[in-house]
């Protein structure tokens, strides 16, 4: 009885085949066995892109993400900026070619100089201004530095004059960047035994590294302070030491504050400063503290007899910043999610409104 060759059987039977379709075979087999053993030297040379390798082992952008996290957050963080910064750039221009064009303008740079007329400075605004930037002009007589405060500030008319027709552009061409927010990364700091301002059980905890003769850390006091006159008992503020090598005189100003603890006077004396921030070597910063509150003896006692420990407490938190990413101050954490630099209110602002909604 005869029987059916099954289908695929005769296909195999490379032997009985057309030269053709062995032919056809045989440069699909070759072509199988090029892709196999080239696949893993393609998918290598992807995997490698965007990787570093250390001793022989190659981490990736996902290795980075789950062993550093405050890293990694900083790397997109960093990314989204550079992102919005470009197609800033981009916009500008693209805005100024659309105006000149409707405008019937030879050059987009003459959108905004459009309508402009200089107003000549006053010799009062003059003087004034020289007085002022007298040390920066190199103590120059008033007659010789008049001509160049008097461009500068018309430079600086034209300057503010481009600046509205700038805003106004950007509303009538509705600009909105649609640039996609960098993953909300989380980390577990702890408060430790810190000072705070702010219920246990507010639904925002704020946890700043700060360094008092830091420059950026007194000016983004004023943020710190406008925050919680806003939100009150909706957050939480831990404030946590990290004086920078660099700054010759924190150390003992962080070491003061801390004694400024047992009189329950810290965040006056925690203002008082920030407040002078740029004077605080150690006489001054003695006279501070007491004149605005502490008692001396209690004080002068606690400073030297708790030397030791003020700093291995202050050196404890230094430890802990650098664990979860701070390498320079002022840095926060707002519900565990890294924020580095001294930036704008709203900036601060909007994590807030996200975290409490």
């Amino acid at each position: 009885m005869e029987q059916n060759t099954p289908f695929w059987k005769k296909y195999l039977d490379f032997k009985n085949l057309p030269l053709d379709s062995k032919v056809f075979l045989g440069v699909i087999a070759a072509l199988l066995v090029y892709v196999a053993t080239t696949l893993p030297t393609i998918i290598k040379s992807f995997t490698n892109k965007n990787s570093i390798s250390i001793d022989g082992t190659t981490y990736n952008i996902e290795d980075l993400e789950k062993e550093k996290p405050q890293i990694y957050v900083k790397y997109r963080n960093d990314l989204a900026s550079l992102l919005k910064e470009s197609f800033s750039q981009f916009a500008e221009a693209k805005i100024l070619e659309l105006a000149a064009k409707q405008e019937g303008l030879e050059s987009p740079d003459d959108v905004l100089k459009k309508g402009f007329t200089a107003t000549e400075p006053s010799d009062e605004e003059i003087i004034s201004i020289y007085n002022q930037y007298k040390n920066q002009l190199g103590d120059r007589p008033i007659e010789e530095a008049k001509d160049l405060i008097r461009k500068q500030m018309l430079m600086q008319q034209e300057r503010a004059f481009a600046q509205n027709i700038q805003k106004d552009l950007i509303k009538k061409y509705e600009v909105k960047f649609n640039i996609a927010e960098p993953p909300v990364v989380r980390m577990e700091v702890p408060e430790g035994e810190n000072p705070t301002t702010g219920p246990k059980n507010a639904k925002v905890t704020i946890i700043e590294f700060s360094d008092f003769e830091c420059p950026f850390c007194k000016r983004s006091q004023e943020v710190n302070r406008r925050l919680r006159d806003k939100y009150k008992d909706k957050i939480r503020w831990v404030f946590r030491d990290f004086p920078l090598d660099f700054h010759p005189n924190a150390m003992y100003a962080h070491m003061a504050v801390n004694c400024a603890i047992p009189q329950n006077k810290y965040w006056e004396i925690f203002n008082v400063l920030f407040d002078n921030s740029g004077d605080l070597e150690r006489s001054n910063v003695d006279y501070l503290v007491t004149k605005n509150g502490l008692d001396k003896t209690k004080y002068n006692q606690c400073m030297k007899e708790n030397e030791r420990k003020l700093v291995s407490e202050i050196q404890a938190d230094i430890q802990e910043g650098q664990k979860f990413g701070v390498s320079g101050t002022p840095a926060f954490f707002i519900n565990g999610i890294f924020v580095s630099g001294a930036l704008p209110y709203e900036h601060f602002e909007e994590i807030i409104e996200k975290e409490l909604n």
